[in-house]
């Protein structure tokens, strides 16, 4: 019998100027956390969206600099 194989996913996880935000690559917006729990503020605005602006102007490698978790995983 084999064993079973999957992935599980979700937004990749993001640091940057004292920000912690979820990401997902390709579609939705970005969204920024707390830091101690992982909880979604309510609401995000212009501060916000103005660094997510930096990052997004960032070359994809540069970005993933900044990656702190999140994205698929296999089991």
């Amino acid at each position: 019998m084999s064993e079973a194989h999957g992935f599980i996913c979700g937004p990749k996880l993001y640091e940057f100027e004292g920000w912690f935000f979820e990401f997902y690559d390709g579609y939705g917006l970005p969204w920024p956390l707390r830091k101690k729990d992982g909880e979604p503020f309510r609401r995000a605005g212009r501060v916000f969206y103005k660094a997510f602006g930096k990052w997004y102007d960032l070359p994809e490698a540069e970005r993933e600099k900044y990656r702190v978790g999140g994205g698929c995983r296999s089991f």
